[in-house]
């Protein structure tokens, strides 16, 4: 790696004035970068762009097989695979797809007086290297996907546009030949697509984060055993049935949080909803009882708005919608929280608490007034 000369580099100024330190969480950082890119094929000059290879598992085709149409290409063949990506040398995977973290280091010392010193080395330095290889022949499918201009260009975003994009073909695959054929992933990238069907890999878009710019906290490990155990002890003495409940909505908790497309993600928090208040029917009134009731307001009061939120779940689970903003993921989610920790904990957590206020149009999106 050659070092840059700090006045080589465009923004770096502006960039560490506005670097800040004890943040709850730290920044992430994007960069961008392009592999495979030739004359004919500069750059950001193509269209947005979705690649997934599949190996399949001790099956080949003969003759290969190439089919195009009018914004996807398959490829079913012997061959290898070229593949890259960037690696952050030391980086963890972050909770969602293309997060990473830089860790820190630290160490305890238990002092005489029985207080405790952490000493800690900081990890400010991002190593990134863009890694590039072939495979060796292999037999595999490929699918090139033009992504839709609503894709957008982030890295997550183009990933679940992809995704999406290719679901029904790869179902349609799999039901007639199976998973021989749709084998483990070989890569699955983003990029920009040609009319020629050239393939530009985009590294940008993942980003990184650093811990060591986030606050120092401390937890009481006392308070700690004893807050864990108590509502551990709770749920145990809870009946089979109610814990299985909890049990299924955390499940759908989780798989929201990490899913990269934001229909999949509203949809995984509605049923982490209805896994805790609703019987085996579509009757929603459960659900604005409880909300009323931790509200401390009318049922009319939260009704309309936990409405609007069960009519988009409608829309996009038939089909009738194929996208959602971000706002409305934030909503649902809010209730979701909500109502996952009064079911797991007992209580609704001030924050949390204020984040349903919000998602029912009870306080503003900063949580600082009512809404108006």
């Amino acid at each position: 790696m050659k070092p840059v000369r700090r006045d080589a580099v465009e923004g770096l100024d502006k960039f560490i004035e506005g670097w800040e330190h004890n943040t709850y969480l730290p920044h992430s950082l994007r960069f961008s970068g392009w592999q495979m890119a030739d004359e004919a094929h500069p750059a950001g000059t193509g269209t947005p762009g979705y690649r997934v290879v599949h190996k399949t598992i001790r099956t080949f085709v003969f003759p290969q097989v190439s089919m195009t149409f009018s914004n996807l290409q398959l490829k079913f063949g012997t061959g290898p695979i070229t593949w890259g990506e960037p690696r952050f040398q030391g980086a963890l995977n972050g909770r969602t797809p293309g997060t990473f973290l830089l860790p820190e280091s630290g160490e305890l010392e238990v002092l005489a007086n029985n207080k405790v010193s952490y000493k800690w080395q900081p990890n400010v330095q991002i190593n990134m290297t863009a890694h590039q290889e072939d495979t060796p022949s292999v037999n595999h499918i490929e699918i090139l996907y033009a992504l839709p201009q609503e894709a957008g260009d982030q890295y997550e975003d183009m990933i679940a546009g992809g995704r999406a994009g290719v679901a029904t073909l790869t179902m349609m695959i799999d039901r007639i030949y199976g998973e021989r054929v749709l084998g483990p992933v070989i890569t699955e990238e983003v990029g920009e697509v040609f009319e020629d069907w050239h393939w530009n890999r985009l590294l940008g878009g993942r980003s990184v984060g650093m811990e060591s710019q986030a606050r120092l906290e401390q937890i009481d490990g006392n308070k700690f055993v004893e807050r864990l155990s108590e509502v551990v002890d709770g749920h145990l003495h809870r009946p089979d049935k109610i814990r299985n409940r909890i049990k299924i909505a955390s499940q759908w908790y989780w798989r929201a949080e990490a899913e990269p497309e934001r229909v999949q993600q509203y949809i995984g928090y509605w049923l982490c909803i209805e896994a805790l208040e609703l019987e085996e029917n579509s009757n929603i009134a459960p659900i604005k009882n409880r909300v009323a009731e931790l509200l401390k307001v009318a049922r009319d009061t939260v009704s309309v708005p936990i409405g609007r939120i069960y009519s988009i779940r409608n829309r996009l689970v038939h089909g009738t919608a194929r996208e959602v903003d971000v706002e409305h993921v934030e909503r649902v989610r809010a209730l979701a929280v909500a109502l996952l920790e009064f079911h797991g904990l007992g209580l609704v957590t001030p924050g949390s608490g204020a984040g349903l206020r919000w998602a029912v149009g009870l306080w503003d999106a900063e949580g600082s007034g009512p809404a108006t």
